[in-house]
């Protein structure tokens, strides 16, 4: 017999945690992800997508979400940025926010009209902080 250990609203949070439960050798299953996944505002009102395990693991399980949820499954550079110690020679996304840019998406989404908008020389590349 099963039991259900979690519920999740998202698919995705959902698939992670129950290939944690499988690579900690639970046998695991989510039930209603077909439903939540091609019906997604239905995923509330289904009670969302249920992890299940069985039950004689079902505290073992609960025990390995809740080191997920504590962030000891975290990997090493995001503990870094966590305490703000940041690359500041990593490669950044070029900035091409403009006013006309502003605009035009408002334009798009207050009328359906789309604009043109200019962007700034230069930076279509991604640059380096030094």
């Amino acid at each position: 017999m099963f039991t259900t250990v979690a519920a999740y609203s998202d698919p995705m949070e959902a698939q992670l945690a129950l290939g944690l439960l499988q690579a900690e050798g639970i046998p695991a299953r989510l039930d209603d992800i077909g439903t939540a996944i091609a019906n997604w505002e239905w995923r509330l009102a289904i009670g969302g997508i249920r992890l299940r395990v069985p039950e004689a693991q079902a505290i073992h399980a609960r025990r390995v979400l809740a080191a997920l949820e504590a962030g000891e499954y975290a990997l090493v550079d995001d503990e870094a940025e966590l305490r703000g110690d940041r690359d500041d020679g990593a490669l950044q996304p070029p900035d091409r926010e403009t006013p006309s840019s502003r605009i035009a998406w408002a334009a798009l989404m207050l009328f359906g009209i789309p604009l043109p908008w200019r962007r700034r020389t230069g930076a279509a590349k991604a640059t380096r902080r030094m």
